[in-house]
């Protein structure tokens, strides 16, 4: 093999990216191993393997690529981004339409034309989901815990959203009425307490363990109330997976427009998929070496090397139907503790 000569140029945005990668995932910066797949390959292997839920998919692509620009798509930019994934057209018109059903979607008309933009309560479920899986976690956690009561019978009618709501965000019920969670966002609970309108109706209180006497250790609760193995055997997964896309990339040239859209949609929805699992629990309760850390590092990587060609492919599936494209939001850089400044 050929040995390069030194150089003094300025590092890539790739090899800038993949400084910050873990030593624990045994991939090494700069070296491309000789069994590391082609991009191509990559994807290849990935789609020929995975079953879409094409419903979860488009809300994927809907919350990863079009809320940043616009939040707006014609059928016809649709089908244009789920082609890639095997999706076609009469799935995607049948799948919309039930999303609609479900008030995800909402439809707006023009002739023969539909245009499809998410609900007030589809933006509300992407906010929550948004912050789950682009955001840096709580490093600090003062040891309270947050307590939400369900005491009154009238409720009754609620109790069973309320009960999926809350351990959507996390929460575990310690009893009939009772759910438990140490680092839950206070505005997350009280936003599913508004939206369902039981203000006058639940408790939230907080709490922490008495010294002494201490009982059974948290971080044991902890792994049996939450089903840490279970969701560590996901991550695991997930980095297996997604670690040859890392040694795929690096080194290489810039990804094409639409191969970078189909690896970042396939990184975030099942980077989602876990992540929407995991309770978030402070590091004080977790794992020693909890692989969800390296997931959320490793996914941070991969969008950062993806998102800017992915960006191109989509703006040209949604700009080819609308002919305008509001310009990409800020806060989209903010996406995995700012886009920008690691590449900066």
């Amino acid at each position: 093999m050929n040995r390069r000569k030194p150089s003094s140029r300025s590092p890539s945005k790739t090899e800038r990216a993949t400084d910050h990668q873990s030593t624990d995932w045994n991939v090494a910066p700069h070296v491309k191993s000789k069994k590391s797949p082609s991009l191509q390959q990559w994807i290849k292997s990935v789609l020929s393997a995975e079953r879409f839920d094409a419903q979860s998919l488009i809300i994927t692509v809907f919350g990863d690529s079009i809320v940043p620009l616009g939040g707006h798509a014609w059928f016809k930019s649709l089908v244009t981004l789920l082609e890639s994934f095997g999706l076609s057209e009469r799935l995607v018109r049948t799948s919309v339409f039930r999303l609609s059903a479900e008030n995800w979607l909402v439809s707006h008309r023009e002739g023969r034309r539909a245009e499809y933009r998410l609900t007030r309560q589809g933006f509300s479920r992407f906010e929550h989901a948004h912050r789950r899986i682009y955001s840096v976690g709580e490093s600090d956690w003062d040891g309270r815990w947050i307590f939400v009561v369900l005491p009154s019978s009238k409720i009754a009618p609620a109790r069973a959203q309320i009960k999926r709501e809350l351990e959507w965000e996390g929460f575990v019920p310690l009893g009939t009425g009772l759910f438990a969670h140490p680092s839950a966002r206070l505005d997350a609970v009280s936003d599913i307490i508004d939206r369902l309108k039981l203000r006058e109706h639940v408790l939230v209180l907080t709490g922490g363990e008495t010294t002494p006497p201490q009982g059974r250790p948290l971080s044991d609760f902890a792994k049996d109330a939450w089903s840490l193995e279970a969701l560590a055997k996901n991550y695991m997964h997930f980095l297996e997976r997604f670690k040859p896309l890392l040694m795929a990339l690096q080194g290489a040239a810039t990804p094409s427009p639409r191969s970078a859209f189909i690896a970042r949609t396939l990184l975030i929805h099942s980077f989602r998929r876990v992540q929407l699992r995991d309770p978030h629990l402070p590091q004080a309760l977790l794992p020693a070496g909890w692989p969800g850390h390296h997931a959320y590092l490793l996914s941070a990587n991969l969008y950062r090397l993806l998102y800017e060609s992915a960006n191109e492919y989509v703006l040209t599936a949604l700009t080819a139907e609308s002919g305008f494209v509001p310009p990409l939001t800020p806060y989209f850089y903010q996406r995995f503790g700012g886009l920008l400044n690691a590449l900066a």
